[in-house]
């Protein structure tokens, strides 16, 4: 079995935050490359300081939300507000073949991290930026989550029950930034293989927005022809019945009847209520028996419980945690969690020295001056 992973040598600078751009660089530390993971005491990962911040020090490196998405990376703490902060940006760039971003479009420009001056010092250097709405037009400066992009996308006009509001995904789920993370690993991997074989980088502009509209294209198209989408719950056009039943004990059983022939078989004319007399297993075995698509609607807890699931949806870290797993695998070459999420500037002396070569007394120097906080400065 060979242990060589697909973008080993790959070297990605991460200034990635959140799901959008922490999991892209994510995925890239899974499939092998050396991802550094730039944070400060005064900038780190929003993710950090989600949810309720216990009373014990070191509170900013216990989120799970962060683990989930920074496993398999090092993480250092460079201020980049200050020139020496920047100083040790551009070094590790200068030997990089991506850098990750998701920051509010002006941010690089202030920190003087813009594509002409990445390029000027790494001519191969691809800069993959992830934003709300991309790098041009009168929306760029537009902040947003995944939510408000389920709206300026298009995909919460389409979502909802007939006669009720637009829905949302939800803070919970965020569907845009899961998304977008998945199409930027895909199209930085190829930018790399491009970067490699012309010696010449780019600057990916990838906006959460235009790939959120490209994912329901076809209701876009139907819109320019004059149909409009309505939105019909669980519903479906050309269907005779598709809807979710609560079941006798408690659980929701989702059934597809596609048909008039479909329909003869169902087990009773009132569905809802054959379904509400028994467990969910039940119903849906006998469903399945006359040949009528149907599937018991699990929650968290019953995807934990799914073997199957194991190392692609969840994976158990050998320390008993447990995180995010991986949508891909390559036969013969398993992927793995190799390091836990780090803490803030866990690796930062060990690149420090072991990648810009830099000895002991500048490094005790750029921590005297604060460059290398690893601490909130609030």
């Amino acid at each position: 079995m060979s242990t060589t992973k697909a973008l080993e040598g790959v070297r990605v600078v991460d200034f990635g935050q959140l799901t959008a751009g922490a999991n892209t660089s994510a995925m890239l530390a899974d499939l092998g490359a050396d991802v550094i993971k730039v944070e400060s005491g005064a900038y780190m990962d929003l993710f950090r300081a989600v949810g309720a911040r216990d009373a014990e020090p070191g509170w900013w490196n216990r989120s799970p939300q962060f683990r989930f998405t920074n496993r398999n990376k090092r993480g250092v703490a460079f201020d980049l507000k200050s020139e020496e902060g920047r100083r040790l940006v551009f070094a590790l760039i200068k030997d990089a073949d991506v850098v990750v971003e998701n920051f509010r479009r002006g941010v690089l420009e202030r920190l003087g991290l813009t594509y002409p001056a990445l390029a000027a010092a790494n001519p191969r250097i691809v800069l993959a930026s992830i934003s709300s709405q991309g790098e041009s037009g009168p929306n760029r400066m537009h902040a947003s989550f995944g939510s408000t992009l389920d709206a300026t996308g298009g995909v919460a006009a389409i979502t909802g029950y007939a006669g009720g509001p637009p829905a949302i995904s939800g803070m919970d789920v965020n569907y845009p930034d899961q998304i977008v993370s998945l199409f930027a690993t895909g199209i930085v991997i190829a930018a790399v293989r491009e970067a490699r074989r012309t010696g010449k980088g780019a600057h990916l502009d990838l906006s959460q927005r235009e790939i959120t509209s490209f994912l329901i294209g076809e209701e876009i198209v139907a819109a320019a022809a004059g149909v409009s989408s309505t939105r019909s719950g669980n519903a479906q056009a050309g269907t005779v019945l598709q809807d979710c039943f609560r079941s006798a004990d408690g659980r929701w059983v989702a059934v597809t009847v596609a048909d008039e022939a479909a329909a003869a078989k169902l087990p009773a004319a009132d569905i809802a209520a054959w379904v509400a007399g028994q467990p969910a297993e039940q119903a849906v075995a006998a469903l399945a028996a006359a040949g009528i698509p149907a599937a018991v609607s699990l929650d968290g807890l019953d995807l934990l419980h799914r073997p199957d699931l194991w190392g692609h949806t969840l994976i158990r870290h050998e320390d008993g945690s447990l995180v995010k797993g991986m949508p891909y695998d390559f036969a013969g070459r398993p992927l793995e969690i190799r390091r836990t999420a780090p803490d803030l500037g866990q690796h930062t002396e060990e690149v420090l020295a072991g990648i810009l070569g830099l000895g002991s007394t500048e490094i005790e120097r750029l921590k005297a001056l604060g460059v290398t906080r690893a601490e909130p400065s609030s």
